[in-house]
Order: C-alpha cells, then sequence, then structure tokens
C-alpha cells in the first residue's frame, strides 16, 4: 500500500489525479484542500484541510502523522486571479517549493511528482521563469522526482480563463494543419493535451515505476503505455 498525497486536488489536473486514484485499491490518498470539497471517499481517499501559507502546517508531510510514498503537485493559479507577480509567485513556486522541502526533509527517499510546463527548460517570460525555478529548487534537493510538462491544457476548468478557452478552439485546426504538412513530430511537443492524459502518465510514472534522480514528461512521453 503506497500513501499518496495530492496538492492541488481541486483544478484540471489535480481533479483528474483524484478521480483516477479512486480506482485503484493498492493506494491511500491524502488530498490536501483550502477548505472542505467533498473529496473524500472511504477508505481511499481522504481530505486534509490544509494552511499553505502556514510554515508549521508542512511540517507533518512524510512523518507518521501524514505518511507520504509519493506527493503530487498540481497547485497553480494565474496573475489575474492571483491579483499580483507576488502572489502568483507566492502559490507556484512559494508552495511546490515548499511541499518538496518538507518531504524530503522527512523521507528523502519519497518521490515528487510536479505539474510544470512545457518551455520551462528554456524559459522566457515570468510564467515560465516561475516554473522553471520550481524545477531547479526540487532538483536541488536531491529526492527523486518526476516532471510532467504539458502544453495547453484541455478540460472542464471551474473557473474562466478566456485566453486557453480561445486557443482551445484555434490551435486544433493549427495542428492538424500540420500533421497533413508532415510535421507531426515536430509539433507533438506542444500539442494541446487532455487533464485526464496528463493525470494518467504523471501517475504511471510515479507508482508503477522505480524513479530515480529525474524523469521528465513531456511531447509523446504523455501516450507512451
Amino acid at each position: 500500500m503506497q500513501h499518496v498525497i495530492v496538492a492541488g486536488s481541486t483544478g484540471l489536473v489535480g481533479s483528474e489525479l483524484i478521480r483516477q486514484l479512486k480506482e485503484r485499491s493498492d493506494v491511500r490518498v491524502t488530498a490536501l484542500v483550502r477548505r472542505p470539497c467533498g473529496l473524500s471517499r472511504p477508505p481511499s481517499v481522504t481530505e486534509k484541510t490544509f494552511d499553505f501559507g502556514s510554515e508549521s502546517a508542512y511540517a507533518e508531510i512524510g512523518t507518521e502523522a501524514m505518511p507520504c510514498d509519493i506527493l503530487l503537485c498540481a497547485v497553480g493559479t494565474t496573475i489575474r486571479k492571483a491579483g499580483s507577480r507576488a502572489a502568483f509567485d507566492a502559490i507556484d513556486r512559494g508552495i511546490p517549493l515548499r511541499l518538496a522541502a518538507a518531504l524530503a526533509s522527512n523521507n528523502p527517499k519519497a518521490v515528487f511528482g510536479f505539474v510544470s510546463s512545457i518551455g520551462a527548460d528554456r524559459p522566457r517570460g515570468f510564467y515560465l521563469q516561475t516554473k522553471a525555478a520550481v524545477e531547479a529548487g526540487i532538483a536541488a534537493l536531491g529526492m527523486p522526482h518526476v516532471l510532467a510538462r504539458p502544453s495547453l491544457l484541455m478540460g472542464e476548468r471551474s473557473e474562466s480563463r478566456p485566453m486557453e478557452e480561445v486557443m482551445s478552439h484555434v490551435l486544433p485546426s493549427v495542428f492538424s494543419l500540420g500533421d497533413q504538412l508532415g510535421l507531426k513530430r515536430v509539433l507533438n511537443r506542444f500539442r494541446p493535451i487532455a487533464a485526464a492524459q496528463v493525470a494518467h502518465a504523471l501517475l504511471h510514472e510515479t507508482l508503477n515505476r522505480d524513479v530515480r534522480g529525474r524523469v521528465v514528461i513531456e511531447g509523446e512521453d504523455f501516450y507512451k503505455p
């Protein structure tokens, strides 16, 4: 039985992680939530109200009080919703690194899975620089970790993101044309991807494989059996 913690469990990828984990009998899942969300499904999934802004809240992660073999972080927001770049950074960089640092301190053999973004390896712009900073911070901790780098995520969000909605209608036609021109392999790295597929790939790598060092999932890696 593996103990899995999911942070960002009500977001697009996080909710898919919870949905797919509920179907497994070999895990016990703790979903970290700011407030009760109705995710609990005994005995497989238990909600834990968690104050992501409190340093002391992280101390139990990976201890007997909150056992963890795998921590999956799908925390994320937008600058618009956060209200400022500083607030965005506190969420998208601060929370993942706090989670990772706590787990590395209490259980360094545990695996940390992080939903990053395509382009984080060559960041341009504030958003990708933030993702790159998280990736670098996780690597510096020396723990085994899996980085999922999807392109535009497809799925139904609880919040409106107008630009993503526009691109979700435009990009399929663009990529279809690229496929016809023989550019499929080149474009696959940037192809929009369903959140369910990202969750599936991340769970496959963290639960079914012996993770050592760093593993990166991007492009066609998301579709490997």
